[in-house]
């Protein structure tokens, strides 16, 4: 009886009790909903408006690390001389698809401070016609990029978000400056 005792006390606790909690993601334990616009711009190209949204699909551990998938859309105006000399300028794009993962301040309070980092996709494409040009920006590549931000509430459920998002991606390093409105729904849970 005093070994049963004894391995009931030494033996692992089943997971519900220990005290990381297990994800709690999906579509069900969904929170929050953005929508952003915003300049970007990377090496050979202008300044250039930039709009996406994200959706938020839970918790990892932690009801403030967050896991969010989003897409964003960059135009801008590329000019850049190919190895000849020839210079050209032309309209040019970056489509992403992302994953982040962010860790959050306390959203109870007015400012809640975040950071994360996340992966993606970028299609990248030009309407420029040369040939070499063409063949650098007509392109698929994966992308890893880091953000900071805040989200500063402005009704029980409505936050005004500020975001710095860096993003390394082969030909489209850049950085991008982003404002918008994420809505909390599901009690942020």
């Amino acid at each position: 009886m005093s070994v049963a005792l004894a391995l009931g006390v030494i033996a692992p606790r089943p997971a519900a009790a220990q005290s990381d909690s297990p994800p709690q993601l999906g579509l069900g334990a969904s929170s929050a909903v953005g929508l952003y616009g915003g300049v970007g711009v990377f090496r050979y190209a202008s300044l250039g408006p930039q709009l996406g949204g994200s959706l938020d699909l839970g918790w990892i551990g932690s009801r403030r690390v967050r896991l969010s998938l989003g897409v964003d859309y960059l135009t801008t105006t590329i000019d850049r001389t190919d190895t000849l000399g020839v210079r050209e300028t032309g309209k040019g794009y970056v489509f992403s698809a992302l994953a982040d993962v962010n860790v959050m301040g306390p959203i109870a309070r007015r400012f809640t401070p975040y950071a994360g980092i996340g992966v993606g996709v970028d299609a990248v494409g030009t309407q420029i016609q040369n040939e070499e040009i063409g063949a650098i920006y007509n392109t698929n590549v994966f992308n890893v990029h880091a953000q900071v931000g805040t989200l500063f509430r402005v009704a029980p459920r409505g936050r005004i978000s500020v975001e710095v998002r860096g993003t390394g991606a082969r030909v489209v390093r850049r950085v991008g400056l982003r404002v918008g409105y994420t809505w909390l729904y599901n009690e942020f849970r």
